[in-house]
């Protein structure tokens, strides 16, 4: 028996299956892994973003036609690698208009049917980044379905917002309430978005 070679000459198709092989040999196992994990990820949210649309935001919408009425649009860059910069830089909220982004994160608690009557907050700023930040911690109680919707719809809404810790606390076993604090970050700017 003869061993069967299968050579390529130039110009021949690859089959995809053997492309995708080529591919994932090239890029190794773990960042293949990485690479399949935010790919699940990515397809999770968009299955919960579209299963946890609500039509009970009236007032939250109001909020953010508000914030998003005056924001500038992304400025179109004239070096390439300039370009995700300047979107970065155009993603990010206003720090004149955090008063609105606090008012949105209480209307959403409040339609979502969760108690939250006071947050605590902390200005900083990023000398190296040129980015303001402001750390939001909430004590809200409720149905933990409805927490976990709130942190969803607030990640949606405001871009700019990233969770940084969530702790569940339930009173007794029985109890359908349960006590969490939710740990956000809101990266402003100060300055218009055209300088980064």
């Amino acid at each position: 028996m003869g061993l069967a070679l299968n050579i390529r000459r130039p110009g021949m198709p690859v089959a995809p299956l053997l492309s995708v092989r080529l591919a994932v040999s090239r890029l190794g196992a773990a960042r293949t892994a990485v690479l399949a994990l935010l790919l699940a990820a990515l397809a999770a949210l968009g299955v919960f973003g579209v299963s946890l649309a609500r039509t009970d935001t009236s007032s939250a919408r109001a909020v953010l036609a508000a914030v998003s009425g005056k924001r500038r649009a992304p400025v179109a860059a004239t070096d390439p690698v300039d370009a995700p910069l300047l979107a970065f830089f155009a993603t990010l909220g206003n720090r004149r208009q955090n008063d609105l982004h606090i008012k949105l994160l209480f209307d959403l608690a409040k339609q979502n049917g969760l108690t939250l009557r006071q947050g605590e907050y902390q200005y900083g700023y990023d000398n190296a980044a040129r980015v303001a930040t402001c750390q939001v911690v909430l004590p809200l109680k409720g149905n933990y379905n409805a927490i976990w919707h709130f942190v969803l719809e607030v990640l949606r809404t405001l871009p700019f917002a990233a969770l940084q810790d969530i702790n569940f606390k339930r009173d007794a076993i029985g109890d359908a309430a349960v006590s969490a604090q939710v740990r956000l970050t809101l990266y402003l700017r100060d300055v218009p978005a055209r300088t980064p």
